[in-house]
Formats: structure tokens, C-alpha cells, sequence
């Protein structure tokens, strides 16, 4: 029955390649994609005879693997010779990969690229010095056959030995102890003269009482024979192992790694224990998972979605193989290992998912566990071998230079963290087909993955949508009196101010209204750590507090206090740095640091901000809320828990950034217990416990090895969570026609920064970056903007954004559930749209084109 199985799904697979054209069978498939499209049609034509070939080669391939388990959706598929697995769906009959089929022909690839290329794990480790070295599990285990697998109901698991098979004089043991050495060596030589000659080639340390081997003694064919005579009595490779951890004398690195495939329903589940990987004397920095799993090759069509920002394609072949690849760590830098100098970067990525089309399918891949070590990786062929990638990498333990001086002179060592990370990685794939095969669809499955797990539920209908603004209470500032400097508290937005700007906006028609009120406790904007709650007396105090609470219940204003738990702003009141903050990898505090403009150095001479150790997390909130709840508030803003992601290196209890963030889920379940809940930022772990998202990524960064920005971000939320961009005022880009357009195509609302008094009072201050942000100057501008967004949106909030597409460079066009679309034009010329005028910097609203 197996094997009718299989030979009915490779027929099928070939036939619909030669007849539809309907996807990859591992790398095969030819698509040319038609001018300004990324989604083309597929035709026969489409597909070459070389692509047929291939696609044979992957059927035959499929064939000569054996079925590890299978469902009503999939079937997993591996081999006992590789270890390399194939995951076929029967909805389309199309067969993915972990390694390419075709790689040994692959003239771009030689020595260790080619291998590379048939592995499933890629490590990154070094020796106590700090040498870097890299090993695959195709040349160090597959290889050397030093690999078990294990079917299991709904899939297997494989135990893999990575590591250099031991030759020569290093198979035997440094040192065995003279009680084995008698027992298990010289009591079995029945030979006097094998047993004389075994002796010579070790010496007795009578005070260790054990035999060490004279390696000197072990040469040519006296190895040669004393390697026969100890196989001959049964001393073999098991016991050899004993005897070499007994030894604590480690020769070469060695690591012990399960990796387990699930079918879970559509989708693959992939698992790598941390916790049971085992080595010993080797430090292991950084683990690959799958890293050519889809893998595409120069004769595939279609792009790579990483999450840069917003989110990115990189479109197969593109041969920009002068650019870097594409490699940067989920939810950002960890402010606990920032450098001397500014690493210019570009956009968060904030949600854990990556994924491919190619030719007419595709798949998306979700990091379920292990994303806040986790990297994400991607590179187009033509560099290292003829294939394009995109997979997750998981840093297991970092390290940071140490310097030693002394004598004038100055040395660098390897400082490692005390503990590895010890959790699960876990990455889920899920499969794509036909129209569903692109980023439109990726956004869509992931979705549906946070409804399911989370449960979230779709916004409630309004007339309106959200009209997010900032307003800041008061700023810590430096004043002099005859010359000596003194701290001081300088007041921009009062309790009975933020109500003028309030009635201001709703007099203009404006009434679906979300305040972000920073600023308002201990001390001002950069305010003392929360484990206390002292609201600010100039603006008004507790009793000014609940006034504009109130306020805003009677005018349908949903009102969100903001604090910071993860940065500690300022080294005062109930903070202890040495207790409290973050330590680096050399025992150190970790302190925060602002850049020059200029010279990206970092400002030392500064005051710094503290990462607050995640350990200390659940203290500082649970004082905060003992408090906070005594004022009344139902909502709260969380000025960095969205945004920021440190671990802590303090050897009493290391905790690596996927423990930090399992603790700030913890709290935020707990600060879930107020009805309205708004980050900054918006990392994909806080989003089941929010309802606003303000500085969410409307863009990419423009790595030069990206081609197009998608809005796959807003396409996973729009329906069920309000989100804006950056507050339009304080934007680089000061061209407000852009932020319309920008504010259409993603389906966001808009967000701004203000505050009552004049500009002049933030000059000269560490504040000076918010000059710009006096309402005054902006609320003619807010309501006329808002009006146009709001005229179309409001429509439309509700829903989820169905589809995507650029239709030619500058215009895109957004499609919601309804068949609702939104076509914006950004370029300075009108376009024409299925017989339809775009004016130049305009948009179209209509019914579905088809």
C-alpha cells in the first residue's frame, strides 16, 4: 500500500507539471513573470524541458524515500541513507524538499558548499580560545553513518552524532583507569606477548593510578596492531567512549543533537531540543534549521518574503550578488550587547515568519518557539551555489571579547555566557497553492495561525477609525541658578491642557480618539522606574488624572496612560543598577548609551538608561499595577514591552533573550487584566494581549538585496488589532500627500506626537528632537488629513486586507474581503487602471478588479 502511495503521488506530480504547470516538485519549474507582476499566470509554455527533466528527477527521488508517516493533508517522506525528508501535499500534489534534488550538479557549489548543501543543520562553535569552526550534519554525522532515527506515530526523530570520526592515534583513549585497563584490556589478552606489547604502548601513573597513552609508541604499524588486538578482545568503540569522557581530555568537538519531524494537520513541525543537545569542552554558537528546505533554483520564478519591517521580497535569481545576504535577528538588537558604534540598520522585524513561492506554490514558516534568538536568513543563488534560501538560525550561546591589559600591552579573549539556551527551537511550516501560493496568502495563513492559538477576535464596528495621538505631560530638564546646574521639571501638556487639544479635535468632527498620555508620573517623559507611582503634580496630580479620565469615558476617548518597564529611564528612586539592571557577558552593568548623529559613536559621557533584567520584571510589575489600580485607569500603554527585547548575563541567573520573552508574556497576561491595551513597536508576542499598535512598520529598510516592500505586517492584523505607523509630524519624510497614500495602501491609521506649550521650551534639552510636535502647528493638518483617510477606511476597518499586489513600479492596489480596493499611485504622473485615470499622487477606491 506504501508504495502504490507513492508511486500514485510522483505520477500525479509529474503529470500536472507537463499538463497545468501547477508548481515545484522540489526545484523544478521555468516561469516568466509578466511586466510589473509578481503573481503572473502560468502557462504550459511557461515551463522548459530542462524543468520537466528536473521535475522527474525530484518524482524519482520521491520514490527511492520511504513514508514516515502521512495524514488527510500530508505525507512526510525521508531517507535512511541521507536523513534528508520530503513533505508532499495532497491538495495539489506538489513535493518540497529539505535539500535540493539536483545539488550534485550543481557547478556553482564545490567542496564544503556542496555539502553543505545536503545538510539539515548548520553549527557555528568554537574551543575555549575563541577559534570559530563550522560543522554540517551531512559531512560530520551523515557521512560517518553516526546517526539513529526513530519513527514515531506522526512523523520521526533523528538522533544526530556531529562530529570528525576520530582516526589514527586519537581513537584510543588519553587515559583509562588502571581498574579498566585490567579488566576490560589485560585480562582478555590470553596472549602474554599481545599483552606485553599492549603495555609498552602505555605508562602507569601510580599516583592518578591511571594508563596513559605514549603517543610516541603509537606509530605506523604498532598502531596498527594494537588497534587489532584491542578490537580482537571486544575494547571497541563503545568503551573507547567511556574512557574518553572519563578522560576530560576533549581532541575534537562533538555534539549530540535530536531534531523531530511532526505532521500537525497542513503542517510540518520541526523540533530541536536544546535542552538534550549534548557536547562537552566545545562552545556552540549558533545553530541553522533546515537551511535549504524549498531551496529554488535559477530556473524557478518568485520571491522570498523575509520580515524586514513591514515585511520584504527578494525575488529568486535577482543577481545582486554585490549586496550582503540577508541576515538579522528577530525583534532587533538586544540593548545589553549594543556596540561602540552604531550598526546602521533599518526596520524591526517583529513578526517570526519567512517563506518562499515558487513557481505556483509556496510555503510559510513560522518560528514557534526560539524566536527571541532566533535570526532570519536569506540569500539569492549565484554566490555560494545555484540556489535561493530563506530559513532560521538560533543563536545558543554568545560571547563578547574580553580585553586583559597589562605591561602596556592589550589582549582580546572570548568571554561566553554562562548557560547555553536551553529550550526548544520549534519552526512550523505550513504549504501554499495556486492563488494562495504568495505573500497575500503567507499573510493570510499566519493569521489564521494567531486566530487559532490566541484567539483574537475582529474589531467591533465603528463610524470612524482611531485617530492616535500622543500627547506628552512634562520633561525632566536641567536648569542654573548662578551658574549651578540643578534638575527641574518642565510641564508641556497638563491634565486640563490634554482636554482642550480633546475638545478641539472632537469639535473638528474627530471622535474616535486614542490618546497615548507619556510623561504623566515620576518625573516626566524619561520617567523613575515604576515600582512606584507618583503622578506629576504640575500636571495636575491625582485629581487632574481622574478629571480627564473622566473626560474621556463621556466622550467615547479611550485614554492610555504610558509606561516603561523595560528601560529604566533614570537612575533614581527604587532603582539599584548593581540589583536591578542587566548585566553584559563580563559581569558588568549594561547601561544604554545615545549615538552621534555624526560619527555613530556611542555618547559614554551621557547619562545612560538601564536595561531592566527580566528577572527583576514581575517585581517591578506587580508594584506598579498595586498602584496604578488605585487611580482608576482602564487603559495602558507600554511605551517599550512592544519593542525592546534584552537579555541578562549575570552569572547568578542568566536568562537569554527567549526567556525574556517568555517573561514578558507572563506580564503581559497579567497587565491584560485592563480593557484597553496599546504598544510601540508591536513584536508578534505581544499582540495577543493588545488592541492599538502605534509605531508599527509601514516600510522596509531597502537592503540592497530586498526588491519590494509588502505590508504583510498590517495584512496579518488589519480587522482585528487598530495599528498606526510613526507619528506623521516627527517623520523623516515630511511630504504629508505621502503618508495618505502610505496610510491607505496598509490600511493604518494615523498617529501623531503633540503637546500644548510653545516649541521653544523642548530647545536646548534632550528633548530637542520633539521642536515640531506643538499642536498648534499641526491641527488644521490632522483634520483635513484625517477626513480623506478616515472618507475610506472607515469602510473597510473591520475587514482583512484579502490581497496585495504591486500592478506596475509606484502603484499598488489593496484589496479587502469585501472586494473593496484601493489603488494608490505614488508616482508624479497619473496611471492608467483597468481603463481608470490613478492621478499622480492619488488613489482610486472601487469594486475588485478582475
Amino acid at each position: 500500500m506504501k508504495n502504490k502511495w507513492r508511486a500514485a503521488v510522483a505520477a500525479a506530480v509529474v503529470i500536472s507539471l507537463v499538463t497545468a504547470g501547477s508548481g515545484p516538485i522540489g526545484q523544478a519549474g521555468n516561469v516568466a513573470a509578466a511586466p510589473n507582476s509578481l503573481d503572473a499566470p502560468v502557462t504550459q509554455s511557461d515551463y522548459s524541458e530542462e524543468a520537466v527533466h528536473s521535475s522527474d528527477a525530484a518524482a524519482s527521488a520521491l520514490e527511492s524515500m520511504t513514508l514516515a508517516a502521512e495524514n488527510e493533508a500530508l505525507a512526510l517522506y525521508y531517507s535512511p541513507k541521507t536523513t534528508e525528508i520530503a513533505v508532499s501535499n495532497k491538495k495539489d500534489g506538489t513535493v518540497w524538499f529539505s535539500n535540493p534534488q539536483d545539488r550534485d550538479t550543481d557547478s556553482k557549489a564545490s567542496g564544503m558548499n556542496k555539502s553543505m548543501l545536503s545538510s539539515q543543520l548548520l553549527l557555528n562553535f568554537s574551543d575555549k580560545t575563541g577559534k570559530p569552526q563550522q560543522y554540517n550534519n551531512f559531512n560530520q554525522s551523515v557521512e560517518y553513518e553516526q546517526f539513529e532515527i526513530e519513527k514515531l506515530g506522526d512523523g520521526l526523530k533523528i538522533l544526530y552524532t556531529i562530529g570528525e570520526k576520530l582516526r589514527g592515534v586519537e581513537q584510543i583513549p588519553k587515559f583509562i583507569s588502571e581498574e579498566r585497563f585490567q579488566t576490560l584490556i589485560l585480562d582478555k589478552i590470553k596472549d602474554e606477548k599481545k599483552k606485553k606489547d599492549v603495555l609498552s604502548r602505555f605508562n602507569l601513573d601510580e599516583n592518578s593510578k591511571l594508563y596513559e597513552r605514549r603517543d610516541t609508541a603509537l606509530k605506523g604499524m604498532a598502531l596498527t596492531k594494537t588497534l587489532r588486538t584491542l578490537e580482537e578482545i571486544g575494547y571497541g568503540e563503545e568503551e573507547m567512549e567511556i574512557d574518553r569522557k572519563n578522560s576530560d581530555v576533549v581532541s575534537q568537538a562533538s555534539f549530540v543533537i535530536p531534531v523531530t519531524y511532526r505532521l500537525e494537520d497542513d503542517q510540518l513541525v520541526v523540533n530541536v531540543s536544546a535542552e538534550n543537545i549534548q557536547n562537552k569542552g566545545f562552545f556552540l554558537h549558533s545553530i541553522s534549521v533546515l537551511p535549504y528546505f524549498g531551496a529554488a533554483g535559477t530556473k524557478d520564478q518568485g520571491y522570498m518574503f523575509v520580515p524586514d519591517g513591514s515585511g520584504s521580497l527578494i525575488h529568486l535569481n535577482n543577481n545582486k550578488l554585490t549586496a550582503y545576504g540577508y541576515n538579522v535577528p528577530l525583534y532587533g538588537a538586544d540593548s545589553v550587547s549594543l556596540p561602540k558604534k552604531q550598526v546602521l540598520g533599518g526596520e524591526t522585524a517583529r513578526l517570526p515568519v519567512f517563506g518562499m513561492k515558487k513557481n505556483d506554490a509556496g510555503f510559510v514558516a513560522i518560528v514557534e518557539n526560539g524566536d527571541g534568538i532566533g535570526r532570519i536568513e536569506a540569500d539569492v543563488s549565484g554566490r555560494a551555489n545555484s540556489y535561493n534560501y530563506v530559513f532560521s538560525s538560533y543563536e545558543i550561546t554568545d560571547s563578547d571579547p574580553l580585553a586583559l591589559t597589562g605591561f602596556w600591552m592589550q589582549q582580546s579573549v572570548p568571554k561566553f555566557q554562562d548557560r547555553p539556551y536551553n529550550g526548544d527551537i520549534t519552526v512550523r511550516y505550513g504549504f501554499l497553492q495556486e492563488k494562495e501560493a504568495s505573500y497575500s496568502g503567507m499573510a493570510s495563513y499566519y493569521r489564521s495561525y494567531l486566530i487559532k492559538k490566541y484567539g483574537l477576535e475582529k474589531l467591533h464596528e465603528q463610524e470612524q477609525i482611531p485617530f492616535n495621538v500622543e500627547l506628552i505631560g512634562g520633561i525632566p530638564t536641567r536648569k542654573f541658578f548662578l551658574g549651578i546646574p540643578y534638575s527641574s521639571y518642565q510641564p508641556l501638556t497638563t491634565f486640563s491642557q490634554a482636554q482642550d487639544i480633546l475638545n478641539q479635535l472632537q469639535g473638528d468632527g474627530i471622535h474616535n480618539i486614542k490618546v497615548r498620555y507619556t510623561g504623566w508620573f515620576n518625573g516626566g517623559l524619561n520617567h523613575k522606574i515604576p515600582s512606584s507611582v507618583s503622578v506629576d503634580s504640575k500636571l495636575g496630580g491625582k485629581k487632574g488624572l481622574a478629571e480627564l479620565q473622566d473626560f474621556a469615558d463621556r466622550n467615547g476617548i479611550t485614554l492610555y496612560p504610558d509606561v516603561s518597564f523595560m528601560r529604566v529611564l533614570q537612575d533614581k528612586g527604587d532603582f539599584k543598577p548593581k540589583r536591578d539592571a542587566s548585566r553584559t557577558m563580563n559581569g558588568v552593568v549594561a547601561t544604554v548609551h545615545p549615538y552621534d548623529l555624526a560619527s555613530y559613536y556611542k555618547l559614554t559621557y551621557l547619562e545612560p538608561t538601564y536595561p531592566l533584567s527580566p528577572a527583576r520584571l514581575p517585581v517591578v510589575v506587580d508594584k506598579f499595577m498595586n498602584q496604578y489600580n488605585k487611580l482608576g485607569q482602564k487603559g495602558l500603554s507600554l511605551h517599550d514591552m512592544g519593542d525592546e527585547l534584552n537579555s541578562d548575563f549575570n552569572t547568578k541567573n542568566v536568562l537569554t533573550r527567549e526567556e525574556s520573552k517568555k517573561a514578558v508574556e507572563e506580564q503581559l497576561a497579567k497587565l491584560h487584566t485592563y480593557p484597553n491595551m496599546m504598544v510601540s513597536g508591536g513584536n508578534a508576542y505581544t499582540l495577543p494581549y493588545v488592541d492599538s499598535v502605534v509605531n508599527a512598520p509601514l516600510a522596509n529598510s531597502g537592503y540592497n538585496l530586498t526588491d519590494q516592500s509588502v505590508p504583510f505586517y498590517e495584512m496579518a492584523l488589519h480587522g482585528y488589532i487598530d495599528y498606526a505607523g510613526e507619528a506623521l509630524n516627527l517623520s523623516d519624510e515630511q511630504d504629508t500627500r505621502y503618508h495618505v497614500l502610505k496610510s491607505l495602501e496598509t490600511g493604518s491609521g494615523l498617529y501623531f506626537t503633540w503637546f500644548y506649550e510653545k516649541p521653544s521650551l523642548v530647545k536646548e534639552t534632550g528633548f530637542d528632537y520633539l521642536y515640531s510636535a506643538s499642536y498648534q502647528n499641526w491641527m488644521d493638518e490632522a483634520k483635513s488629513t484625517y477626513a480623506e483617510i478616515n472618507n475610506v477606511l472607515s469602510k473597510v476597518r473591520t475587514q482583512i486586507i484579502k490581497d496585495h499586489q504591486m500592478l506596475e513600479k509606484g502603484v499598488y492596489q489593496t484589496t479587502y474581503e469585501d472586494g473593496t480596493s484601493i489603488v494608490v499611485n505614488y508616482n508624479d504622473y497619473p496611471v492608467n487602471v483597468g481603463g481608470a485615470a490613478v492621478e499622480a499622487m492619488g488613489y482610486l477606491m472601487g469594486g475588485e478588479r478582475n
